[in-house]
Order: structure tokens, then C-alpha cells, then sequence
């Protein structure tokens, strides 16, 4: 039997966070308009609400509080189930977990707490969520009670279950009855790695109870539970931790919100090769959930659909049914033109699978600030993307088979297992590329001994400046190239090449002594500290280049690692050559190989939100393949393109946004 994301990819996540404030809950809810309007949007599945963040439900309960606005009696969920399933469509039911006002409101005692003493609330506009304790053994009943008055009331016609917000705020939750759960598993230690290990462990725990429950009574149904898919190079942690008790994996992250277009394919390009079906969560509004009224361009939500598409997975875009209970109708004409170019191209990726060829050893380690460690794989995957590498991002399961080349991010911190899979990998041809302390281990040393380097503490005087060799990029060397992060002084070894050495400033920039607007000039000598050093089969860099990239845009650190990755892997085999600004994704589909060519470039139009309002053109592109490809067609349409003086393909000029390319018979040859 396929699993529902393989066979319904195109999910709706209809919010229903309604305040009791709020008169005539569901008094226009018309359950027939209401299937036909997802229909026609070519919606197959829909995530609908048992319970909401404020506490209540949308239908009979002996167990919780329905809606005080809503009909007495009256069924909502259960008319929305027969309505949709009528109509084949799926529907999950949503059951919140970590925000609750009314019982937050009604028990204190089940509320998170700091280890201060103060309760843990979410922080921002007033009436903002309260977090409950999701491990008081009474709150964990009253949820079970839940699951299982839904299992029973609607039996057979029961899709899955999203449980949603399982996480505590950083430094939560020291409530009494978590302090016995902690004392319980040892999990006592306040620092920032004891946040991280002490979330594995509750989200396993947490995770199995509920899972065990709704798979004895609806075996075939999907469970996920929302709670961030974080990756390490230490075993269980993260996404990991709930991972068995799960069907599938869900990635939310909206780009016009906080999130940004960085943050997506970092978790992406992790969850998607763990072995279980997944989407990418995104949402219709013009920022954040709960923005009524707000829609995005449609172009805008194109992008975010077909990203996850490209890479092998289904899509969910997050909407609010508003209080009411008539669809949005302008939301779903904007819904219904994406996802009909979505359906379309579904026998495209039919039977298709990822062709990697770099792997991105994840930077994120606890005990460091996820913000910051997030910042360095998403540069080095951005750098990827920009240069057409198709790449993922390893954490501690994942096999190096299949890879051309490994990347250490800036803060990759190296655990014995991780070693002996790096020793192996190299000892049998596999390459490196190394930044920063992406070769060091927990304690902050040297692990990679079979690399001749070795690291002898950080520069002092910064920023400093790139002095890089003619022979290796005469761009970068017609003039000192400033690195605005601190990096490592390290003695490079017999049998390597400096490729750029670090200039220092006359001086690090303080109070007293400073020059000018911002860093300090380079002195005219370079120190001798080498910066890019280059062996048989690595380059390391001694500056955290990934991080450079992500925060300051840095071009030089950015084009130094192409120079290093061509040196390494030779150019991209599928789209080298190409503006930095498409984005292609190779699949292979029998004998065929198959290309995503994705053009949309975000802009900064407002203060905190980056906007997409057109499709870019691939006027004048050159498409550059292995000689295996003799012919390259436009899917659909059939067109064959045009060869190129240099023996490229030319892509059509009148096509913009999204361009799916076959070329037939590649792997046959």
C-alpha cells in the first residue's frame, strides 16, 4: 500500500485558532462548498482541527471544552470528515499539544515553567501562547483521553493526527513534574547541550506514548509531531529523537515569516534523505499564520511548492478557516493556480531519486547556539545551490556512500564514529573540504589525523585579509580581500599548498586606536599564516567561510570555494555555468535524468520580509551536461532545445519560473 504523501501531495493545513471572544463560530459553514472549494483548488488533503491553541474544540467532547460560540452539539470536525471524504480527500486532525489558554488558564499547575520559577509564555503581541507542560502526567492523559475519544467517535474515517507545538521554550521546563522526569533520566544539566539531550529524551518518550496508542487502533494512519528538525553529529538528537514514532516528516517554514528562504532547504535537504515520506509547509499569507486577509504573490508561493517538489517531496500550504467557517475564496484561487501546476508535474518526479554528489556534515552541536550553527550550513548549502552542486546535509545516521566530496562546516563537531566514517571515506578516494574547526571534536581538538594540518589557536587581530595566489584565482589576487570573521592560525604540513595567506591589520579596531569608518587597513606584508591550504584530496580553509557567507555576503569567501570545489570535484556535472540566481535540482527516473530549473530571485521590498512578485527569465542560458546527453526536451511540450555553438543546450527564452527538462536515456549510456 503507498503512503498518503505519495499518493496525496497536495495538503492544505487549515488553521482554526478561534477566541471565544469571537461570536458565530461555524454559523456559515456550508460542508459541500466547503469540500468543493479544496476540490477545485486541487487540494487532496487537509489538515482540520479537533483543537485549537485556545483551548477549545469543534466537536462533542466529554473530554475537553467545545467552542462557547459554536452551535451546542454541533459537530464541525465531523462534518468536514464526511464532506471531504466524499470528495477523496484526506484529513488529518490537528491536535495542539504545547499552547493552550483555557488550560493553561484553568490549570496552572500543567503550565511550563523556567527554573527561576517563572511560568514559560511565548513572547510578542499581547495575548500571546502560554506554554503547558506536555510531561505532567495528568495534562499527558487528558491528551490521550483526546486521542482516544477522536480514534472512537470517528473510527475507519480517522486520516492521521498532527500534534502540534511539542517543544518548550529554551531554558524550559523545570516545572515540579518535569524535575522528576529529569531526575529520572539523569537530565539535570541546565547548559545548552542538557537543553538539547533532555528535549531528545522527551520528545522519545512523549512521541511513543501517543503513537502506540493511535497505531492499535488505525495501524495505516500518519502521525507527526511538530516540533523543528534540527540535525547533529551526536546520535538521537533533534529531529531524530520522535523519528520512529512517526510516519512521515513535516517541514514548516513559511519565507515571508521570520524563517526566511535559507531555512528551508537547510532542513530539507536533511529530513528528505532520511528513508521516510516528508512535505514542505508553507503557508498563502503574506507573512505569518494568522494573517487574515494577507495573501503572497502568486509567483512567490510557486517557489515555495516547487522547491519541495524538486527534492522528492509534497507540499502542505498553511491557510486559517476563518471563525465563520467559509473558505477565503481568493486564497483558494491563488492555492488552486499552484497546486494545479503542482498536479501536473507529479508524473514528472513519478519513481525518481535524488542524484548527490556533495554532503554537508551538519555544523549544529549541542552545547552551541543553534542560531549560529544554523547560519553555517545554510551558507555552505546556499553556496551549493549558487554553484549547482546538489548536495545534503549529513547528521550522525547518514552514509557517506555514493559521495564525491564531503564539507566539515565551521563548527562541525567531530565525534569518534563520524572520524572512522571520514577516514574511510578519504582513505577510498572520497575528498574534503574543511572550514574553520569542522575537523576538531568536542573537546576543540585536531580529529582529522590524517590530514597534514594542524591548528594553533585563533588569530588576535582581525578582521584580516585574504593574500591569494595568482595561480589560484588571478581575480582574487589582484587585491587583499577582507574576511570579516575570526579565524584559526594553522601550521600547514609537508606534501600541501598554501593557496592564500592571511594579511593582518596594523591593528585590531578599539576605542583608542581605529582608522576610518570600519576594520582596519592590511599591513603591506602578509604574516606567513597560511588561510587555504591544499592537499591531495582536501582544501581547508582556516576562516569559517560558510558563516562569512550567510552573514556578510562575503563574494571573495564564496568564489574561493568554487575555485576549491572545481579543484577537488571538477565543476557541477548538471548546470555549471549557469547564474547563480537558478536553482537546479537533477533527479534520475529509470534511464532517464531529469532537471528542475527553478528562477525566482526574493527581494528585500520591506524591512523584514523578502518578497518574490515575478518569474525570471532563462533568456541567453546556457545548459552545460555530461556527453551522455545527446537530446534535452521540455516536458509536456515535448520541445527539444537547441544546441549550442559550444556544445551546450540552449533553455528557452519564453519560459520563466519553473523549466522541467527529460533528458532520455542519460544512464543508458
Amino acid at each position: 500500500m503507498s503512503h498518503p504523501l505519495l499518493t496525496h501531495q497536495r495538503q492544505v493545513h487549515l488553521d482554526f485558532h478561534t477566541s471565544p471572544h469571537i461570536p458565530g463560530v461555524g454559523a456559515d459553514f456550508d460542508a459541500r462548498d466547503f469540500a468543493a472549494t479544496l476540490k477545485k483548488a486541487h487540494v487532496n488533503s487537509v489538515t482540520i482541527f479537533a483543537k485549537c491553541h485556545h483551548g477549545y474544540t469543534y466537536y462533542p467532547t466529554q473530554v475537553g471544552t467545545p467552542h462557547p460560540t459554536m452551535a451546542p452539539g454541533r459537530d464541525l470536525l465531523g462534518e468536514q470528515i464526511e464532506a471531504l471524504h466524499r470528495e477523496g480527500i484526506r484529513c488529518p486532525i490537528y491536535l495542539t499539544v504545547g499552547w493552550d489558554a483555557l488550560l493553561t488558564q484553568n490549570h496552572p499547575e500543567w503550565r511550563a515553567m523556567f527554573k527561576d520559577g517563572h511560568f514559560g509564555d511565548w513572547k510578542g503581541h499581547p495575548g500571546m501562547w502560554a506554554f503547558v507542560n506536555w510531561l505532567h502526567p495528568d495534562y499527558q492523559q487528558h491528551l490521550e483521553d483526546l486521542t482516544r475519544e477522536t480514534l472512537s467517535r470517528y473510527g475507519a474515517e480517522v486520516d492521521g493526527y498532527f500534534y502540534d507545538i511539542c517543544f518548550f521554550p529554551k531554558g524550559a521546563c523545570w516545572s515540579p513534574e518535569t524535575r522528576k522526569f529529569r531526575d529520572q533520566h539523569n537530565l539535570n544539566d541546565d547548559s545548552l547541550a542538557g537543553h538539547e539531550r533532555f528535549m531528545a529524551k522527551a520528545h522519545e518518550t512523549f512521541s511513543k506514548r501517543y503513537w502506540d496508542v493511535i497505531r492499535a487502533v488505525r495501524p495505516d494512519a500518519t502521525v507527526f509531531f511538530n516540533a523543528g528538525t534540527d540535525t547533529f553529529l551526536e546520535p538521537g538528537l533533534g529531529g531524530r529523537a520522535r523519528f520512529d514514532n512517526m510516519s512521515h516528516m513535516e517541514i514548516e517554514s513559511l519565507p515571508s515569516g521570520f524563517w526566511g528562504y535559507y531555512h528551508f532547504p537547510r532542513l530539507a535537504r536533511s529530513t528528505a534523505y532520511w528513508g521516510k515520506p516528508w512535505l514542505g509547509m508553507t503557508g498563502r499569507f503574506q507573512t505569518l499564520w494568522g494573517d487574515f486577509g494577507g495573501l503572497k504573490p502568486q509567483p512567490a508561493l510557486e517557489f515555495e511548492c516547487f522547491r519541495p517538489q524538486a527534492l522528492g517531496g509534497a507540499n502542505s500550504i498553511g491557510d486559517q478557516l476563518p471563525p465563520r467557517g467559509t473558505l477565503d475564496p481568493a486564497a483558494y484561487d491563488l492555492i488552486g493556480a499552484v497546486y494545479k501546476q503542482v498536479a501536473d508535474a507529479e508524473p514528472f518526479y513519478a519513481g525518481s531519486s535524488a542524484l548527490l554528489q556533495v554532503g554537508i556534515a551538519t555544523s549544529g552541536t549541542p552545547g552551541l547556539d543553534g542560531d549560529e550553527t544554523a547560519k553555517s550550513d545554510e551558507g555552505a548549502i546556499q553556496m551549493c545551490e549558487e554553484a549547482h552542486y546538489e548536495c545534503q546535509l549529513l547528521d550522525a545516521d547518514n552514509s557517506l556512500d555514493g559521495l564525491d566530496l564531503v564539507i566539515l562546516g565551521d563548527s562541525t563537531t567531530l565525534t569518534p564514529a563520524f572520524v572512522a566514517k571520514l577516514r574511510a571515506f578519504y582513505q577510498n578516494g572520497g575528498k574534503l573540504l574543511v572550514s574553520y574547526r569542522g575537523g576538531c571534536d568536542a573537546s576543540g581538538q585536531w580529529a582529522l589525523d590524517f590530514l597534514p594540518l594542524q591548528p594553533l589557536g585563533e588569530v588576535e587581530e582581525f578582521p584580516a585579509y585574504w593574500r591569494t595566489s595568482a595561480a589560484f584565482s588571478p581575480e582574487l589576487a589582484r587585491t587583499d580581500r577582507v574576511f570579516y570573521q575570526p579565524g584559526l592560525v594553522v601550521q600547514a604540513g609537508p606534501g600541501t599548498d598554501i593557496l592564500a595567506e592571511r594579511v593582518l591589520p596594523y591593528f585590531k579596531r578599539d576605542a583608542v586606536r581605529y582608522c576610518s569608518h570600519l576594520q582596519t587597513p592590511p599591513r603591506p606584508e602578509s604574516s606567513g599564516q597560511p588561510v587555504i591550504i591544499a592537499g591531495e584530496r582536501f582544501v581547508y580553509f582556516a576562516d569559517p567561510i560558510f558563516k562569512e557567507y550567510r552573514k556578510a555576503g562575503n563574494i571573495a569567501a564564496r568564489d574561493a570555494w568554487r575555485l576549491a570545489m572545481q579543484r577537488l570535484i571538477g565543476p557541477a556535472p548538471f548546470g555549471h555555468g549557469l547564474g547563480s540566481t537558478i536553482q537546479v535540482y537533477p533527479r534520475r527516473r529509470g534511464t532517464d535524468l531529469i532537471l528542475t530549473l527553478l528562477h525566482y530571485i526574493p527581494v528585500r521590498k520591506a524591512l523584514d520580509i523578502d518578497m518574490i512578485e515575478e518569474r525570471s527569465s532563462y533568456a541567453g542560458e546556457t545548459l552545460r551536461l555530461p556527453p551522455a546527453a545527446t537530446t534535452v526536451r521540455v516536458f509536456a511540450t515535448g520541445e527539444s532545445l537547441a544546441r549550442s555553438a559550444d556544445g551546450g543546450f540552449e533553455l528557452p527564452a519564453h519560459i520563466r519560473g519553473r523549466l522541467l527538462l527529460e533528458v532520455p536515456g542519460f544512464f543508458k549510456k
